[in-house]
């Protein structure tokens, strides 16, 4: 009897030991965040999008699709409004069809996306696609770093106010503040840029409010608020999944003029844009 008992209590014991390395369900358990000597949540390190991809953002294609054909599109990475669509002014809109059809069959070099000429993908593109990001943080500021066109933001945590509203940027100017361990990222002064492949896009006018919240020490979710009434109808939001990379190395990304140009066959060949 002795022994029965004294096997069950090891064997609860040994139980009790392993279920918090799991988690719940046999889960891996949560790494929680560290901090910094400043009070900061420690997020520095490499990370990228689960599913990476900025040719669409209402019907997004998985890198992997490239390689296997029967992977299906992703919900849209709009979560509001609910249909999951930009919800364009109607010459906005216009714009964006025509846009669409020049991504397939450019007439002229400024027909060609933003992203085959080299010039930087801005916020919230970046944040779609696969270029790998690193954060570095200091006493008062958080630092991202894309390899892909050497881009790269520095987010005063400070009160400092923003730049002159006529002084414009590709990645914008952004000032942050900490909610807990979501980063808030209010970005003005932003270019006016494309935000897909398909032509997606807004103005100067635009105000990006960035919200990177993590859930564990390896996971966050990125929301980017658009607000641009020169545009866009209403404010409308999307989020993507980012996950940390440990293993995964910046390397240089040497993008140079008419790496990506398409085929001269689809410049000569190019049927009439569509009529607005």
């Amino acid at each position: 009897m002795r022994r029965r008992l004294l096997i069950g209590i090891i064997g609860l014991a040994l139980a009790w030991a392993i279920a918090p390395a799991q988690g719940q369900e046999g889960a891996p358990a949560v790494k929680p965040l560290e901090r910094l000597a400043d009070g900061q949540p420690n997020v520095q390190g490499t990370w990228a999008p689960v599913n990476g991809g900025s040719l669409s953002l209402t019907n997004p294609v998985p890198q992997a699709a490239d390689f296997d054909k029967t992977i299906k599109p992703l919900p849209s990475r709009i979560i509001d409004p609910p249909d999951g669509k930009v919800p364009y002014q109607p010459w906005a809109a216009a714009l964006q069809k025509e846009q669409n059809h020049y991504y397939a069959y450019p007439a002229r070099p400024e027909h060609i996306d933003t992203q085959h000429r080299c010039i930087p993908s801005g916020v919230p593109r970046l944040f779609t696609g696969m270029p790998v990001l690193r954060i570095f943080q200091t006493t008062g500021q958080v630092v991202l770093i894309w390899d892909t066109y050497h881009a790269y933001r520095v987010i005063p945590l400070d009160s400092r106010p923003h730049v002159a509203p006529n002084v414009k940027f590709y990645m914008g100017d952004g000032r942050g503040r900490w909610e807990g361990n979501t980063l808030v990222i209010d970005t003005r002064s932003v270019k006016g840029q494309r935000l897909t492949y398909i032509g997606d896009f807004y103005s100067e006018n635009a105000r990006i409010l960035e919200r990177l919240t993590w859930t564990d020490a390896d996971n966050f979710i990125y929301e980017a608020t658009m607000t641009d009434p020169t545009v866009f109808t209403r404010p409308w939001t999307m989020r993507v999944a980012e996950r940390r990379r440990p293993n995964e190395e910046m390397w240089e990304s040497a993008c140079y003029e008419g790496m990506t140009d398409p085929d001269q066959y689809l410049l000569k060949n190019a049927p009439p844009p569509p009529t607005r």
